[in-house]
This record gives C-alpha cells, sequence and structure tokens, in this order.
C-alpha cells in the first residue's frame, strides 16, 4: 500500500527491507538497508521536486543519483 508524503503526488511503499518512492505512479528511488538510490530526473519539474525531497528525506547526495537506465536494471533486480 502507497503512503503520501507531504500531501503532494509523492509517495512511499515498503517491499520487504526496501523502501520504493514513487513520483505519481512512478518509481524514482529506491531506499535499502544498505544506500539509497535516486533516479537521475528525466520527467517534469514537479518530479525534480519530488526528488529533492527524497534526498531531504533520506540524507542522499544529489551528485550521486543514477542514470535513468541504471535505474530501471536494479529497480528489475530489486522489486521485480
Amino acid at each position: 500500500m502507497k503512503n503520501q508524503i507531504d500531501n503532494k503526488s509523492l509517495y512511499y511503499e515498503h517491499q520487504g527491507s526496501n523502501t520504493i518512492y514513487y513520483s505519481y505512479s512512478t518509481p524514482v528511488a529506491i531506499k535499502t538497508p544498505i544506500d539509497t538510490y535516486v533516479c537521475e530526473n528525466v520527467w517534469s519539474i514537479t518530479t525534480a521536486k519530488h526528488l529533492n525531497r527524497i534526498e531531504e528525506l533520506t540524507g542522499s547526495n544529489r551528485e550521486y543519483r543514477m542514470r535513468y537506465k541504471d535505474f530501471q536494471e536494479l529497480l528489475k533486480n530489486k522489486i521485480m
């Protein structure tokens, strides 16, 4: 079940030991017990704000955002 963050179109849900963050219905970040993986912004200004908020909540660094292609592969391996 997705939980809303800040009354915006930003959500998260727990899947096992991972937390998946969504902008609208698109997965944009994964927090594992070891690290947080945030995708680079290839979407809208609103999603850019969501990515910044996820980094604020998780303490991750914008400099380490993943390339979209790499994030999709990680997503496939971690939750699918």
